[in-house]
C-alpha cells in the first residue's frame, strides 16, 4: 500500500506494505467524501461494517486502542485526530506525522519482513487494527485471538474518500472524516478544474529502476495521472507493476518523464541511463521527481501529490 521503498525482487510485496491502500467496505453513507451531504452524521455505535476482504467487522464502541499496519493507515488515524489512541505502527515507514516515529513499531519477520509480530499485536489489546490488502493468514490469526481487523484497499482518489469515512465511522470520528474528505474533494476538484483546458500531456511514470517499472491502468497512481491530466503512455499495460522498456519509450515519445522517489535517483541521474537519452522528456529536460510518499501511500496527503503532479504537467496552469 504503498510505498515504493527498498524495492528489489520483493516490489510487489512492499508496495502492497508502504502504499497502502483502502477500498472502505460495502456499509456507508450516501456520496463520501463529497461534502454535499445536507447534514453530518454522527458516530454511532454498535457499528457493522464490511472491509474490503469482504469480512463483517463489528464494534461495539469506538476504539481506544488502535494499531495501524499501513503507513497510510497511520496517516488516515492522525489526521482524524485520534494519534493518542494509536498503540502501534508498523514499522520505520510509518514516519508522518513525526509523532508516529515514537509509536511503538508491531512489524515482525515474515516470510518477506512485513508481516505482524502476533504476539507484540495481542500485548497491546488493541480495539482494532487497520490494515492493508494481503496476509490473509496473519489476519486470521489475529482474528481467531480477538482482535478486530478491518482491511482498507483503496483502487483510486473517490475510494480512498470513502474509506477516509469509513474510518471515522469505525473509531467515531465521523465529522473529522466528514470534514477531512470534503476539504480533499475541494482540493481535488481546485486541481482538475485547473488543468481541464489544458492538453492532456503524455507522461510515463518510473516506480523503480533497474527493472524500469511503471504503474498499469489499475492503480492508485495510475487514477491520480488521469486527473492531473497525463495521458500515460503505460496505459495500455496489463498489470498493476509491469516492467518496461527502453524501446518502448523511445517509440512512445512521452512528454514528462516522472521518477518517483523510491526510485532513489535524479534527473540528471535518469539521463545518463543507456538509451534514456533517446526519450523526448529526458532529451529535453522533462524529468520531474515526485515524492512518493504522497502519490503511493493513499491517505490525506494523496492531493498534495495529485497537485505535484499537475504542476509538473501544465506548469502553466498554476
Amino acid at each position: 500500500m504503498k510505498p515504493f521503498r527498498c524495492l528489489s525482487g520483493l516490489l510487489l510485496v512492499l508496495l502492497l506494505v508502504c502504499a497502502a491502500c483502502g477500498g472502505g467496505g460495502a456499509s456507508t453513507p450516501a456520496s463520501p467524501g463529497s461534502g454535499a451531504a445536507s447534514e453530518t452524521p454522527s458516530a454511532s455505535f454498535p457499528v457493522t461494517i464490511t472491509d474490503d476482504d469482504g469480512v463483517s467487522v463489528t464494534l461495539d464502541a469506538a476504539p481506544r486502542r488502535v494499531i495501524t499496519f499501513a503507513p497510510s493507515a497511520t496517516e488516515i488515524v492522525y489526521a482524524l485526530g485520534l494519534g493518542d489512541e494509536l498503540v502501534g505502527v508498523s514499522g520505520k515507514y510509518d514516519d508522518y506525522p513525526p509523532a508516529a516515529k515514537q509509536v511503538q513499531e508491531v512489524g515482525g519477520a515474515g516470510d518477506f519482513g512485513v508481516d505482524p509480530n502476533i504476539e507484540t499485536v495481542v500485548s497491546l489489546e488493541p480495539d482494532l487494527l487497520l490494515t492493508i490488502e494481503g496476509g490473509d493468514a496473519w489476519k486470521s490469526r489475529l482474528r481467531e485471538l480477538g482482535v478486530p481487523v478491518f482491511t482498507l484497499d483503496a483502487t483510486g482518489l473517490d475510494d480512498l474518500l470513502h474509506d477516509i469515512d469509513t474510518v471515522g465511522r469505525l473509531t467515531g470520528a465521523v465529522e473529522a472524516a466528514t470534514a477531512l474528505t470534503a476539504r480533499m474533494a475541494a482540493e481535488d476538484h481546485r486541481i482538475e478544474e485547473a488543468v481541464a483546458g489544458e492538453a492532456r500531456v503524455s507522461c510515463f511514470f518510473e516506480v523503480y529502476y533497474p527493472p524500469l517499472t511503471t504503474v498499469g491502468p489499475g492503480t492508485f497512481i495510475s487514477d491520480l495521472l488521469d486527473r492531473a491530466g497525463c495521458g500515460s503512455t503505460s496505459a495500455s499495460a496489463t498489470s498493476d507493476y509491469p516492467q518496461w522498456s527502453v524501446d518502448d519509450l523511445v517509440r512512445d515519445s512521452p512528454d514528462v518523464y516522472l521518477v518517483s522517489s523510491e526510485s532513489g535517483v535524479s534527473p540528471d541521474a535518469v539521463k545518463k541511463r543507456p538509451g534514456f537519452d533517446a526519450i523526448d522528456a529526458v532529451a529535453s529536460g522533462r524529468v520531474v521527481l515526485i515524492d512518493s510518499d504522497l502519490v503511493s501511500r493513499p491517505g490525506p496527503r494523496i492531493v498534495d501529490g495529485l497537485r505535484l503532479l499537475a504542476e509538473a504537467l501544465h506548469p502553466n496552469a498554476f
